[in-house]
């Protein structure tokens, strides 16, 4: 009998039970990280995450290949002996695959010692998040970090050696700002402003970044190859050609691409390779609209990431010598069929194509079927009836 799947990461969610929002902070990570919380059986990354709270139960961290652990310090929890010794013994566990993510609750939580004194806290601007007056807003920013960290920690970017190098650590997430300069420019260079000056992200903006003298599209394709497309989705965006070409490109690179809808009157065309996407509306309130579509765009990069890794662990246990398996990270569609048949001319066995749960609706999985009757889509929950 084979191993037990392990999962590419688990998180682990730390907070004292006198911690009135604690339990909100923990429920709201779990509808990020794995699903939605009040609608278990929707689409989400399905990460495991487990609490400790009321019963300060050990951590086992061989349950996943790399695990998040995250700290909720408040005044409670740092008066509090027993979780003191206990996050002691978590930042024991500490190696290139786990990490502890402190978050500060309050002005004192980065004083708390117990083996944190070395390990940056997440943290709001002014030293800390207040987290009675401005929960909402102190929550977009957890949970953008965490989303960064936990992309970071699936590339195993940063070994813990290098922590002590004392160099600026560079983020290994490059977002590739798409837009057409008539009416997206300039709301395209306020979030590059934002970004930069917000957060740890790294920015593509081909105005600036594309060196004189070279070649405009081998170095848009090679930007794009490694980045999270965001496309600001204007009126005239569809019909101009290079942005056509960079959402091309992202989709052919199996990138994360996140389209921000800024249409004011309409388009004459839709361009119809922008589907299969998760979308977002641009509002007034600018930071904040900013805040949601880096959080998305960074749940976009982490899916990925996650589902690539899951689903190849899938195919290794479910080998099968009379299929061939193709792994996607998102819901099939028929750009996909690209490269379906360039691999097809080359195997003779059946190709069986395994994507994220849930499964797709009927209506799409018998367009998709109608085309090749020898291509299956899956999702994991069917592999043991191949």
């Amino acid at each position: 009998m084979k191993d037990r799947l392990k999962y590419p990461l688990s998180l682990f969610v730390v907070w004292h039970h006198s911690f009135a929002e604690g339990k909100q902070i923990a429920n709201d990570l779990y509808s990020t990280f794995c699903r939605d919380i009040e609608e278990p059986l929707s689409r989400g990354l399905g990460i495991q995450v487990y609490y400790r709270s009321v019963s300060l139960i050990p951590i086992d961290k061989n349950i996943a290949t790399r695990n998040a652990i995250i700290l909720l310090i408040d005044e409670n929890y740092m008066v509090d002996n027993g979780f003191q010794d206990y996050t002691k013994q978590l930042v024991g566990l500490t190696d290139d695959n786990t990490r502890v993510y402190p978050i500060a609750l309050c002005k004192q939580a980065t004083g708390i010692g117990c083996g944190l004194d070395s390990i940056q806290f997440i943290r709001y601007h002014d030293g800390y998040i207040n987290i009675r007056e401005e929960f909402d807003r102190g929550l977009k920013k957890i949970k953008s970090e965490l989303l960064h960290d936990c992309a970071r920690l699936l590339m195993n970017f940063q070994p813990m050696w290098m922590d002590k190098k004392g160099t600026k650590i560079p983020s290994p997430v490059k977002l590739f700002l798409s837009h057409a300069k008539k009416d997206g420019e300039e709301t395209t260079k306020k979030f590059k402003v934002f970004v930069e000056s917000e957060t740890k992200l790294d920015i593509f903006f081909d105005t600036v970044d594309i060196a004189d003298g070279y070649e405009f599209e081998k170095q848009i394709e090679a930007n794009i190859e490694n980045a999270a497309l965001v496309v600001f989705h204007t009126d005239e965006y569809s019909s101009r050609e290079w942005c056509r070409i960079e959402v091309l490109v992202a989709k052919r690179n199996k990138c994360s691409i996140v389209v921000v809808n800024d249409i004011k009157n309409g388009e004459k065309r839709a361009f119809p390779y922008m589907g299969n996407t998760p979308t977002i509306t641009l509002k007034q309130e600018e930071n904040l609209s900013f805040t949601e579509i880096l959080t998305l765009t960074l749940y976009q990069v982490l899916n990925i990431l996650y589902q690539r890794e899951l689903l190849k662990s899938f195919e290794e246990k479910f080998k099968n010598v009379k299929v061939e398996f193709v792994t996607i990270t998102s819901p099939p569609e028929l750009f996909n069929y690209i490269d379906l048949y360039k691999m097809k001319l080359t195997e003779k066995k059946k190709l069986i194509v395994l994507y994220p749960e849930p499964p797709l609706g009927a209506e799409e999985l018998r367009i998709l079927n109608d085309l090749d009757k020898d291509i299956k889509f899956i999702t994991p929950i069917y592999l043991p009836t191949l």
